[in-house]
Order: structure tokens, then sequence, then C-alpha cells
């Protein structure tokens, strides 16, 4: 094996395959990269048997064949290089480094020993735009239960259905809900697709949908997902069981509707959790026509109160709350106002903007 690459580009390619390899491992080979040189072409593969990441260059290839090598410290030693073009070569157990008058040999590893990856066989193939998935996964994943006992909360579920697709994902105490129209020129779907994608792969496809612009395309097969983002590929297991039915949790439209400045109510919302505590979290909300006043008493803390303007129109109402759980999608929303329906101070309130739900229970102050 034997081929030379541009510095920066490797060090690119390297970095859009490093989210398996962070994982902490038992086995050095679930810490490695895959380096497979063939025609034009190198791809480089890292897998922790949960998510795989293909990246494809073209490059110039002198020698075809494979090896492996410690992620860590082959992604190390190829920044410190200059910015000058690398030549790669596989010697017997060794991999040969060379740029400029600097040169490394470091060991491989088993090549044999590397995870066989099944890549996607392009069929069934759902385009998706890339821009209204990452909008979609910020919107939603603040609310994945991270350390919730029930397994399936830990991940998002994805559903397709016609021209539309939807991610929702909760932790129990709060729902988000988003729904986005798929591109046109879709294959029929006769049957909704569902899957339910962990954490951590979001937080994987998140990072390689920035900054994209073309359709990517998503095959969906029993134990795995796949998204194919043209010079790479992401594969996942997707979490297995039911997620709970969240369409009986959204509650209708309510009267008593607040619509205030996000701005106003985030830093509001802040300066009153300045005085939170793990045993005194909540904040509380009293509203009153076209005013808003929020509150927070810790014992032998202090206290903060702080009135702002609003449109409201509803019946007199004191309300608390996790402040981080407003706080959470007040940051991520663009939006100059917000709209929040209220149904009493036992009830989930509900945060709305165009295809977008946001539902968060109360708690006692």
């Amino acid at each position: 094996m034997k081929f030379s690459i541009n510095k920066d580009i490797l060090v690119d390619s390297l970095q859009t395959v490093l989210g398996p390899t962070t994982s902490k491992q038992n086995l050095p080979i679930l810490s490695s990269v895959l380096l497979n040189v063939f025609k034009d072409q190198l791809k480089l593969t890292t897998t922790d048997l949960d998510i795989t990441t293909i990246a494809s260059i073209k490059t110039e290839i002198k020698e075809s064949g494979q090896t492996v090598i410690p992620m860590k410290r082959f992604l190390s030693i190829i920044r410190e290089l200059p910015p000058q073009r690398i030549t790669i070569e596989k010697n017997k157990n060794n991999l040969l480094i060379k740029c400029e008058k600097v040169e490394f040999k470091i060991s491989t590893l088993n090549t044999e020993e590397f995870p066989q990856i099944q890549e996607n066989s392009k069929a069934s193939l759902i385009k998706l735009n890339p821009q209204k998935i990452e909008e979609m996964i910020k919107l939603t994943s603040f609310c994945v239960g991270y350390e919730d006992t029930n397994y399936v909360l830990g991940g998002i579920l994805f559903e397709i259905m016609g021209n539309k697709i939807k991610l929702i994902a909760t932790d129990g105490k709060r729902l988000a809900f988003i729904e986005k129209t798929l591109p046109i020129n879709q294959p029929e779907l006769v049957s909704k697709i569902s899957f339910i994608l962990p954490i951590k792969a979001v937080s994987e496809l998140h990072k390689l949908l920035k900054e994209k612009e073309n359709e990517i395309y998503l095959a969906v097969e029993e134990n795995k997902v796949t998204f194919d983002l043209k010079d790479t590929q992401f594969i996942a297991r997707p979490l297995e069981g039911e997620f709970p039915n969240y369409s009986q949790y959204i509650p209708k439209e309510s009267k008593d509707v607040l619509t205030v400045d996000r701005k106003q109510l985030l830093f509001a919302l802040k300066r009153a959790s300045v005085l939170s505590t793990a045993d005194y979290q909540g904040v509380k909300l009293e509203l009153k026509k076209n005013n808003l006043t929020i509150s927070k008493n810790t014992p032998q803390l202090g206290e903060v109160k702080e009135t702002i303007e609003t449109k409201y129109g509803g019946a007199h109402l004191e309300i608390g709350f996790n402040p981080n759980y407003l706080t959470d999608v007040l940051k991520n929303i663009d939006d100059n106002e917000v709209r929040i329906d209220f149904f009493g101070a036992d009830k989930p309130a509900v945060l709305k903007k165009t295809d977008y739900i946001y539902l968060l229970l109360p708690m006692k102050i």
C-alpha cells in the first residue's frame, strides 16, 4: 500500500471519521482507522460497532492495499506535519509517513481484526434536505433522556410517511416534535418508516450535516440505517423497542396564549436561574393581562423578581417550571417572538411555532 495526499485534506477527512473512535473501548481495534487504498481512492473507516463512518477521498495511488492504525496517534502525527504533500506507505507491520524532511514509522494493527462493515446497497433511498435535518435535530436533541431508565428515550424517533418526515424526542418531563416536508421526486412509500436513532449517533450525524448543501440519502434496513452524504457514509444501529405514543400527550389549542419576546424571556429566566440550587430549581411565572412576572425565592440565598411586557389576554395564572427546560428551547430557536399555550397550573405548557411543538410539564414551587 502506497499513496500520496495533501496534508490538510487528510486531516479534514480523519476528523470527519473521528467520532466512533472516541468511545471508551476495551478493544484497541475499535479506536483505530482502517485505511483502504484502491484505484484512485483512499477510504477511511471507523466503527465502535454501533456507529460507523466512512469517508472517501480521491488521491494519487501508487500501490493498492489496506492497513489499520490507531486513530489518535495517526491524527496527532498528521496534524503536526508541514502543510505539504504526504507520502504514506505500508512496510510489513509498519506505516511509513514522509513529508518533506520528516519521517515517521509507526506500528500497524492486524487488518483481519477490524470489523467487517457492510455498506449500503443504495436501494430504496429517501432524499433528505441536510439543512432541514440539521434544524430538526437541533430542536429535538436536548429533550433526549440521557439518564432515563427507559432505554428507548435515549434516542430520537424518526418517522417518514408520504412526503413528511417527523422527529420526536422526550425524557418524560418534556417533549419536542418537529415535522418537515421531504424533497420532491421521492420513491413512493407504501408504509410508514420509523426508527429510533441513539443520541450518540444523532450527535455524530449532526456534525456531519453542518455546511452540507446538496441532498443526502437515507436507507433503512432491519438492523441499520445509512445516511449517504456523497463522500461520507454514516451507518448506525437503531435502538430496539417501542417509543411512547407521543400524539396522545399533545393538547389542543388553548385560549390562554402568551406571546413574548424570545430574548427577553430567555435572559429573564437565566437571571432567575442564578439563584437555583439542586433542591430549589423551579422558577415561578405569573401571567396577568399583557405582562409576565418571573420570580424565584431560594432559602438562605435570596430572591429575584422581574416583569416583562407581553401579549396575554388569558386568565390570571401562576405556574412553576424548571428554568433549564425553557432556556433549552429558547436558545435553540431563532424567532423574535414565541407563543406559549397554557392549560392551567398543573397541566403541561406548549410552545408552538410552524411545524414545531415543545411540551413541558410544570413543577411545584
